[in-house]
């Protein structure tokens, strides 16, 4: 079987359930390392695995074969989960609560604090939203601490994006700025892997990534062909794995410049 295409449908199936890769490793009872490699067709997923994953409503027949299964909802259904109720928590672990009202919180010293009010999905980004930035986070900083001698931590780039977004908390992010929130997370996480030490430092996973995310983002004929006939015409050639690095980079840049300007 060809590892990156199942590797590719798996995290096109996480995706569509609006998990975040550390909220479905949770779920999944794996530990986001383990789940990260499998994504980027490091290595192979084990059926407990897939067994679970099925669990929480990711079509199993698809991810394996590419052909979507005719009775996935009713599996789903007969199994007692609601996708709704089980991606909505960040965390990956239990069911999002919603802050609807403004909350004064006795602190141990007897002095009243007051949290700003959030309604998501009024005002605010809805907890779904929380888990897909979230889920980007993770990987700007993951992908900072194999290309950067000094790697950004989560508190910066979290406080990057909440400064963009002219908020002091992201739950505060309102609900018309959440695509700006994610191009700002994507931009940044294009201009890592775009680096002249990606290649070196990552090596094969620099070259993963970028299969994942041009396989990903041409699931559509018109956009496969676009991208075959670039190949061909610049490069001579049929295949990514027939690209140098360089000529990868410019293949990924080509689909991510066709993606932004769909948006």
């Amino acid at each position: 079987m060809d590892e990156i295409k199942i590797a590719v449908r798996f995290t096109e199936e996480r995706e569509r359930l609006d998990f975040s890769l550390a909220g479905f490793a949770r779920m999944l009872e794996v530990n986001r390392e383990t789940l990260r490699k499998a994504e980027a067709g490091l290595s192979e997923f084990r059926s407990g695995l897939l067994a679970r994953a099925a669990l929480l409503g990711v079509d199993v027949q698809y991810v394996m074969t590419g052909i979507r299964s005719q009775n996935a909802k009713t599996v789903v259904e007969r199994l007692g989960f609601e996708n709704p109720t089980i991606h909505g928590s960040v965390s990956g672990v239990g069911f999002a609560n919603k802050i609807e009202n403004l909350h004064f919180i006795q602190t141990t010293n007897h002095k009243t604090t007051v949290k700003a009010e959030t309604k998501p999905g009024k005002e605010h980004i809805t907890e779904e939203q929380k888990a897909i930035l979230k889920g980007l986070v993770d990987k700007v900083v993951e992908t900072e601490a194999i290309l950067k001698k000094q790697p950004k931590t989560h508190r910066a780039v979290w406080a990057a994006l909440n400064t963009h977004c002219r908020v002091t908390t992201y739950s505060l992010i309102r609900l018309d700025d959440f695509e700006k929130a994610r191009r700002y997370l994507h931009q940044w996480l294009g201009r890592l892997n775009a680096s002249a030490s990606a290649p070196v430092k990552d090596g094969d996973n620099w070259r993963k990534r970028h299969y994942v995310y041009i396989k990903i983002n041409t699931k559509m004929p018109e956009d496969k062909e676009a991208v075959d006939t670039y190949m061909r015409r610049n490069f001579k050639v049929g295949s990514l794995t027939e690209l140098s690095n360089d000529e990868l980079l410019k293949v990924y840049r080509y689909v991510a410049g066709r993606r932004n300007k769909r948006r």
